[in-house]
């Protein structure tokens, strides 16, 4: 079940084939789940490539962009220095950062040594591990370490098989709420209507855990008041026994990955705009002071850096060129619609995949999103065009 089967078409641009981040060509994603519901405990990590295992060593155009930085992605200074990397995002629990760092850079090197790779090919090809975090302290017993390295080699291991995104209480995405319930994993895709034939995809995976209920907003209808309004209460009783903070307003990390030929000026201006698509659901209540907004935008296009080799002259090294290709900058408008659409919905999938609730640490339950009562609202106050 996703939003479209609550009666909501976020946008208007067409979906892939999946709706999912799936549908950029090359993409694979592996998640892994450590727990069950009822349990002090149920973490994850979800490992993403952008390009297949095989050729991950080859740099994809990229950058970022923080709404508000009370959160951490790791490898954001080279985004930002070189406009490219090589490696993973891989959203995790927050405490469990170094762990998966550890292990993104053995697999990294492992993967290099089985290619027969040369030191000075790796190294030219060089990425910091980007991993993101989310902290999933309201559901989880912060103090129990879940997670290990040898999780994150199966979510590996997993990317090479799986076809689906398990959205909602699965893999980073375990032991996240939105707006005050269950949700953690979601993904969507947009397909973009490029010169003569060509089509671009653009598809983004997002881990969600942000926001009060009465922020919540669904296609304009105001659906956290309205909820509250037929007698929920506005918080959960252990979300409201919780100090201000980083546990009460979480964060968001987004990653989103198009094959469409754009430079990282041009992803920066993409990122942005995905943060437009988290204010259709959040409204004014995004961005917070102690929340974690970060996106990060990939291009899978052009491929940077295959041959190395250091020409010189009498010495002097030779400065070398490189062919790419870009998008107009004058058709940049679609690609930010695209942007804002695919999070937009990526995080109301978020939201309705964990609408089967969580029972979490000390037997804390947290109802699931009221999929049939939220149908009955968007039917009774949207007006479809």
């Amino acid at each position: 079940m996703t939003i479209r089967d609550l009666g909501y078409t976020p946008g208007r641009l067409p979906v892939g084939p999946k709706n999912s981040i799936f549908d950029v060509e090359g993409v694979h994603v592996g998640q892994v789940t450590v727990g069950e519901d009822g349990e002090d405990v149920r973490r994850g990590v979800t490992v993403i490539l952008p390009r297949h295992a095989d050729d991950i060593n080859t740099p994809c155009y990229a950058a970022m962009h923080t709404l508000n930085g009370n959160g951490e992605v790791t490898g954001s200074y080279q985004i930002k220095d070189w406009g490219f990397t090589n490696t993973v995002g891989a959203p995790r629990p927050e405490q469990f950062l170094g762990i998966v760092v550890q292990a993104v850079w053995q697999w990294t090197l492992q993967r290099a040594r089985e290619k027969g790779q040369s030191l000075e090919e790796l190294g030219h090809n060089y990425g910091t591990p980007v991993v993101g975090e989310t902290a999933d302290w309201i559901l989880n017993d912060v103090h129990n370490s879940a997670l290990e390295a040898d999780n994150v080699f199966e979510a590996f291991k997993n990317a090479q098989t799986q076809t689906e995104v398990l959205e909602g209480q699965h893999g980073g995405g375990a032991g996240m709420t939105c707006h005050e319930f269950p949700a953690g994993t979601g993904t969507s895709s947009r397909i973009v209507k490029g010169d003569g034939e060509k089509s671009y995809t653009v598809g983004i995976l997002c881990q969600t855990n942000y926001g009060h209920k009465y922020a919540l907003q669904i296609g304009g209808v105001p659906i956290g008041k309205l909820l509250m309004k037929d007698g929920e209460t506005t918080k959960s009783q252990k979300a409201t026994n919780l100090p201000a903070g980083k546990a009460d307003d979480g964060s968001i990390v987004v990653i989103l990955i198009t094959d469409a030929p754009m430079l990282p000026h041009q992803l920066n201006r993409l990122a942005r705009h995905c943060a437009v698509g988290l204010s259709q659901v959040g409204g004014h209540g995004v961005g917070r002071n102690f929340s974690g907004d970060i996106i990060v935008a990939l291009s899978t296009a052009n491929k940077l850096n295959e041959k190395v080799d250091t020409p010189q002259v009498m010495g002097i090294p030779v400065v070398q060129t490189q062919s790419i290709e870009a998008i107009k900058n004058e058709s940049m408008d679609v690609m930010f619609a695209a942007a804002s659409e695919v999070t937009e919905e990526a995080i109301l999938n978020s939201i309705v995949g964990g609408r089967a609730g969580r029972t979490g640490y000390q037997g804390f339950n947290l109802p699931g999103f009221p999929v049939d009562r939220v149908k009955e609202l968007l039917a009774k106050y949207r007006v479809d065009v």
